[in-house]
């Protein structure tokens, strides 16, 4: 499997075998992001998620989300 620096982290990793979700932003994740900080950022979604009140069903809730995630992630999206 091809090996990664990751966005956040810096470390050369493996890259994840798939991308974790569809669309733009999972083929960002793929591209940028270690399996560890990916994993990191799953739990503190559910934080964020509780904290805000945010409703993931919601495309407004779900954009605050995603804004939330490449802040995190130090996503560079293309």
């Amino acid at each position: 499997m091809p090996e990664i620096t990751c966005s956040r982290c810096g470390r050369t990793a493996e890259q994840m075998p798939q991308p974790p979700m569809r669309g733009k932003y999972g083929e960002a994740i793929h591209a940028q992001v270690c399996s560890d900080c990916w994993n990191e950022w799953k739990t503190q979604q559910v934080v964020i998620i509780n904290h805000y009140g945010l409703v993931p069903a919601s495309p407004a809730d779900r954009e605050q989300l995603y804004l939330l995630m490449k802040e995190f992630l130090n996503l560079q999206m293309a």
